[in-house]
């Protein structure tokens, strides 16, 4: 696989200094998102209805009115595709530093956390909002042992894909979010989880964008 920094986030300047600068910037980004993933995105009056992207899917697919949407639950699915996004990200990192077992670590533990209830293989089979939960897992499984082996000169388009989808998909999500809290009639703000998140992963395609379009 091409080298992730040099190819990435090596903007202009090639000093040695600058050099160890970019290379440590997309795994403060990764981290920063992922903080921002789990941090509240909306903050509701009831403190116990601040809840980070995680939670918030769930909250969302429970509302009858998602449950109608097309895509069906399209909101729950907005706020999990970051998650995934994010670990496929960090995989793409991790496998340029030639820590692949690190980086098959690090999307198992994403696909765990976005697996559905054990219920779901027991009793409740049938249930969409596991089913979609399961689906988004398998998917992000098979494409982050995908880029495990990949070898290819083509991460930089990788990165764009992944930060750009998890961008978007978060500001939908928590827009969405927002909506859903309004039917309550109570006063919604925003939280800080969703903009980090979204401002982290727009950063990041900002500079594989920047670095193509460098001579």
């Amino acid at each position: 696989m091409t080298k992730f920094v040099d190819t990435s986030m090596n903007l202009l300047s090639k000093g040695p200094q600058q050099h160890q600068t970019n290379t440590y910037r997309v795994p403060v980004l990764l981290f920063v998102a992922l903080l921002g993933y789990i941090m509240p995105w909306v903050t509701p009056p009831p403190t116990s209805l601040s809840l980070g992207a995680y939670d918030l899917a769930e909250w969302a697919s429970l509302n009858p009115s998602v449950q109608q949407t097309t895509p069906f639950l399209w909101a729950a699915l907005a706020l999990r595709i970051p998650l995934a996004a994010l670990s496929l990200l960090i995989v793409i990192y991790l496998t340029h530093r030639n820590q692949r077992f690190l980086g098959f670590a690090a999307l198992i533990l994403a696909v765990i956390a976005l697996l559905p209830p054990l219920e779901f293989f027991t009793t409740y089979r049938n249930d969409a909002n596991y089913l979609q939960q399961f689906i988004l897992a398998m998917c992000t499984l098979v494409i982050g042992i995908i880029l495990l082996r990949l070898q290819s000169g083509s991460s930089i388009k990788l990165i764009f894909i992944f930060s750009t989808l998890g961008c978007f998909s978060s500001g939908i999500g928590l827009y969405q979010s927002q909506l859903l809290m309004n039917q309550f009639k109570l006063p919604v703000y925003i939280g800080w989880g969703g903009i980090i998140t979204i401002l982290s992963l727009g950063i990041i395609a900002a500079l594989t964008i920047t670095k193509q379009s460098s001579p």
